[in-house]
């Protein structure tokens, strides 16, 4: 009996057992191949899905970014219009008190029925000029001599004689001033407005 146990196996019976081990080591190596070449391409197509994704974002931003630009310069334009027409506007309105200030600053009637006759001589002071140019916040008015269209205008430290001397300002100069100085004030306040109004046109 022993001898039957030990003598090998019938070779028939033996070559169909490496033929099964043959089998089955060659189905695991190619199913190994086809679940790695599997996974490889799902993972390419996950990844060339990811970076079309990516692509249309980055094309959507961008579109997003110009749409917003072209928005922006045309409210500055318009704002840069509206400004420019409110100056034409300013100019035009201006324009009769100009030419009325001679009028109005040269002549005058003591009552209704009276004939005009010269205004009265209309004195200011070094001093007065000076305090009225500090009160509009002209730079170094109170410290010495503003210069202007006509040159260094009359000064004089506070508190001294000369304060008190005639300045050679006239009516006409003061309404003339204050003409320019209103055209600024309120083409300063159209401008600002214009801003304004662009920003909040283009705040979310």
């Amino acid at each position: 009996m022993l001898e039957r146990l030990a003598s090998p196996l019938p070779s028939g019976l033996t070559l169909g057992l490496l033929a099964c081990m043959v089998c089955a080591a060659a189905s695991g190596g190619i199913a190994y191949g086809f679940g790695y070449r599997h996974a490889e391409a799902l993972g390419a197509a996950r990844l060339s899905d990811l970076k079309d994704k990516h692509a249309r974002q980055a094309s959507e931003t961008a579109e997003a970014n110009n749409v917003r630009l072209q928005q922006q310069v045309t409210r500055a334009n318009l704002a840069e219009q509206q400004m420019f027409a409110v100056l034409d506007r300013l100019g035009t309105e201006q324009q009769p008190i100009q030419e009325r200030i001679p009028h109005v600053t040269s002549t005058y009637r003591s009552e209704p029925a009276a004939a005009p006759e010269p205004i009265p001589r209309c004195v200011f002071t070094v001093g007065w000029l000076r305090d009225y140019n500090a009160a509009l916040g002209v730079p170094g008015a109170l410290a010495g001599p503003v210069t202007g269209s006509a040159g260094p205008a009359p000064w004089a430290a506070p508190g001294t004689d000369a304060e008190l001397l005639e300045s050679g300002v006239t009516p006409a100069d003061i309404l003339a001033h204050a003409q320019d100085y209103g055209r600024w004030a309120r083409s300063l306040a159209s401008q600002v407005t214009g801003l304004l109004t662009a920003r909040e046109t283009g705040t979310p």
